[in-house]
C-alpha cells in the first residue's frame, strides 16, 4: 500500500503526535519521538513514521485499510470505552488465521498463550517514509527502535508486539530483541510494518488468565456443537 502524503504534516506527526491513551492505569502510550531503522537494508533517506489510528472516523480507518478483519481488530482494541481482551478479539484473529489463541507462534518460533497477555496500548501505524510516499513493505527484515512507555520497567521476555499488516491482514507476534527499561525503548525484528499494539504478560493477574483461558475454551466447545 503506498498514499501521497504532505512532507510537512508527516514530519509533525513525527514530532508531536502521540497514541491515544485508553481509561485504565494499565495503558500506556508510544512516546512521540521518531522510530529509529537500525537496518541498513533500506533506500537511501527512508525513515520511519508514526501516527494515531482514528477508528471513529470511517474515512480516516479507510485511508488506513480496506481490510474488514483488520478494521474489526482496531476498532476493538482501540476502543476508549473498554479495557480489550484477547478473548474479546479471539473470533475476529481465528478470521485472520490465528486459529488458537492459546497456542501461538511468534515470527521467532517461541509458542506462547495470548491469554495471558493484555494489551497496554492501541495500535498505532507504524510505517516507512521515502520521499513524499508512505510504504509497509520492507527489503527483507527491518530492525528497528521505538519508545513506548508502558514498557518502561518491564521485562523483554514479558512482552510481545503484535504486528497486523493493513493490506493482507496478516498478523505477526514479535518478541522483544532488547530493551531498555529506564526509557521504554524496544529493539525489534520487523518482517513487514503496519499497525502495532503491545502486550504485557505481567500487566495480568492469575484470576483474569483462568477467565480468559475458560471464555476461550467455552467458545470454541460452542462453535463445535454449532
Amino acid at each position: 500500500m503506498k498514499k501521497k502524503v504532505m512532507l510537512g504534516v508527516i514530519a509533525a506527526m513525527v514530532v508531536s503526535m502521540s497514541a491515544t491513551v485508553f481509561a485504565g492505569p494499565s495503558i500506556g502510550q508510544i512516546i512521540p519521538e521518531e522510530p529509529q531503522i537500525v537496518s541498513t537494508n533500506v533506500p537511501e533517506g527512508a525513515k520511519l513514521v508514526v501516527s494515531t489510528i482514528d477508528v471513529t472516523d470511517e474515512k480516516s480507518l479507510d485511508n488506513h485499510t480496506s481490510n474488514e478483519n483488520v478494521k474489526t481488530l482496531l476498532k476493538t482494541v482501540n476502543d476508549e470505552e473498554t479495557k480489550p481482551t484477547i478473548e474479546a478479539v479471539k473470533e475476529v484473529l481465528k478470521e485472520m488465521n490465528v486459529e488458537d489463541v492459546t497456542n501461538v507462534e511468534t515470527k521467532s518460533g517461541e509458542k506462547v498463550d495470548l491469554t495471558e497477555y493484555k494489551f497496554t496500548t492501541p495500535f498505532i501505524d507504524l510505517a516507512e517514509q521515502i520521499g513524499d510516499e508512505i510504504t509497509y513493505k520492507t527489503n527483507g527484515d527491518l530492525e528497528v527502535k521505538v519508545k513506548i512507555d508502558a514498557a518502561k520497567e518491564k521485562k523483554a521476555e514479558d512482552l510481545l508486539l503484535m504486528l497486523v499488516d493493513p493490506e493482507t491482514g496478516k498478523v505477526v507476534f514479535i518478541t522483544i530483541d532488547e530493551i531498555d527499561p529506564v526509557t521504554g525503548e524496544l529493539k525489534v525484528t520487523l518482517p513487514f510494518l503496519g499497525a502495532i499494539t503491545l502486550l504485557d504478560k505481567s500487566a495480568v493477574d492469575e484470576n483474569e488468565i483462568e477467565t480468559q483461558t475458560t471464555d476461550a475454551g467455552a467458545a470454541d466447545t460452542e462453535t463445535a456443537a454449532e
